[in-house]
């Protein structure tokens, strides 16, 4: 059975913080301004990425308007 709110990976395609994030590119990919690759403990929200975090390159969550 696949799920449907799944990516190839695991991950889930839905994030409670990036997908609310002006940053975020494409996530399909879990690409953003501040990361080639989101990290998985962000886009499940375990990190709150309002503060810096390692190899964000001085980029932090933004809401979108």
């Amino acid at each position: 059975m696949v799920d449907d709110n799944m990516l190839d990976g695991g991950r889930s395609i839905y994030s409670p913080s990036c997908m609310f994030c002006k940053h975020l590119q494409d996530r399909e990919t879990y690409k953003c301004k501040a990361f080639e690759l989101i990290p998985e403990e962000i886009w499940e929200g375990e990190i709150d990425h309002k503060k810096p975090y390692e190899g964000d390159n001085g980029i932090q969550f933004e809401k979108e308007e």
